[in-house]
């Protein structure tokens, strides 16, 4: 990951033309200069050049309050790559006073038990267990073609074990040879990585590829947007070396065995609308695949929201935003969430677990009826089990 003076020419080139302001929904939350692209340019310019302004604590908490989506920079006239340069600000911040509390809790999990809540690694396996016949034939830390990388939300927090409860219940029916981490499963490090603190993230990096390789993996699979975000993108810029181990997500999965014919499925009567995952879509390019996946599924109809594909806006939880301003990250997600009853769907899918808990919070916090899945959720519920 590059260091600050690498973007210093680039922060040089905002012309401050005002065409983040429509792209930023940290912006469109507050109406305030500081919490759009130009405002933080500006910010971190004079912390550069000869005015030389101080880390200060407002400083530090307006670099934390970007979201990190991406959407200013693909809109950006003069080509700046505002995410990069906020993310390198906060690498420098770190150097010089610190990370925030809550940042510096997650790390020391992360070091201490390989998770971001601190929980003990036993709990690694509470999803799979808590159902009834679920962990039937799973491997666990064993050799196999695929590892599925299940990620700290989806395993730690009982509102997201439907996620990977029926991820496996797909890779069962799929009969794919895969195995599981469980308990010595770690975080990716994406919190690390965008947080300031890549050194850290470095060396998860390096013990989760030695881990997979010990194994003899050759495909890692994820729910997670941002783990795979983290693997495909971070990984081997962090290590300087190709990982030899493709990446999959799960949205490239199930378009793969729905359009083979390999999942039998039933009706799904659903009006959804579908939500694309910055680190997913923006970020990795994997817009085809989870409408694929719903163009495979009878009955279903895609109700497109008004912002989609690369323009979609970001869901509030992305850019550790939950973690440095839960306030913020919820309003942010309240303007997603009307933004997607205005369709008239009833569901929002999605395909990242961090977008399902900030949206659901956000439609709780307006008394919106409409409900939050995973992707995986929706073609678990359309499998032909009988």
């Amino acid at each position: 990951m590059k260091e600050m003076e690498f973007y210093q020419d680039m922060a040089q080139k905002c012309v401050r033309c005002g065409n983040c302001q429509y792209y930023c929904p940290t912006f469109t939350a507050t109406r305030m200069e500081p919490y759009v692209a130009r405002g933080r340019l500006e910010l971190i310019k004079a912390s550069m050049d000869s005015r030389r302004q101080e880390h200060s604590d407002t400083f530090l908490r307006r670099i934390n309050q970007c979201l990190l989506c991406g959407n200013c920079s693909q809109n950006c006239p003069p080509g700046i790559e505002t995410e990069k340069i906020i993310e390198a600000m906060r690498a420098e911040c770190a150097r010089t006073k610190g990370v925030s509390a809550a940042l510096a809790s997650v790390s020391n999990n992360i070091e201490k038990v390989g998770n971001i809540t601190g929980d003990a690694r036993e709990n690694r396996l509470l999803w799979l267990k808590n159902v009834e016949g679920l962990a039937t034939g799973v491997k666990i830390n064993e050799s196999a073609e695929y590892a599925y990388f299940a990620g700290c939300v989806p395993t730690l927090y009982p509102s997201a074990y439907s996620i990977p409860q029926a991820f496996l219940k797909i890779l069962k029916a799929s009969e794919l040879s895969f195995t599981i981490l469980g308990e010595e499963e770690d975080c990716c490090g994406y919190p690390l990585a965008i947080g300031g603190l890549p050194d850290k993230a470095r060396m998860v990096a390096r013990k989760n590829i030695d881990r997979l390789k010990s194994l003899g993996i050759k495909k890692v699979l994820t729910t997670c947007a941002s783990c795979y975000h983290m693997y495909s993108a971070y990984y081997p810029e962090l290590l300087g070396e190709e990982l030899g181990l493709e990446v999959i997500h799960s949205t490239q999965l199930l378009a793969e065995l729905l359009s083979a014919g390999k999942l039998k499925t039933k009706k799904v009567d659903r009006i959804v609308t579908y939500h694309d995952p910055c680190d997913l879509g923006r970020k990795s390019n994997l817009f085809a695949q989870p409408r694929s996946i719903m163009m495979n599924l009878e009955g279903l109809s895609l109700r497109e929201m008004k912002h989609n594909g690369a323009d979609a806006r970001c869901c509030g939880g992305g850019g550790n935003l939950e973690m440095s301003d839960p306030v913020l990250s919820g309003k942010v997600a309240q303007e997603r969430v009307k933004e997607a009853v205005n369709t008239g769907a009833g569901t929002i899918v999605t395909a990242c677990q961090q977008c399902k808990r900030t949206l659901q919070t956000g439609a709780r916090q307006l008394k919106a009826r409409i409900k939050v899945i995973d992707i995986c959720e929706l073609v678990q519920e359309a499998l032909d089990e009988g």
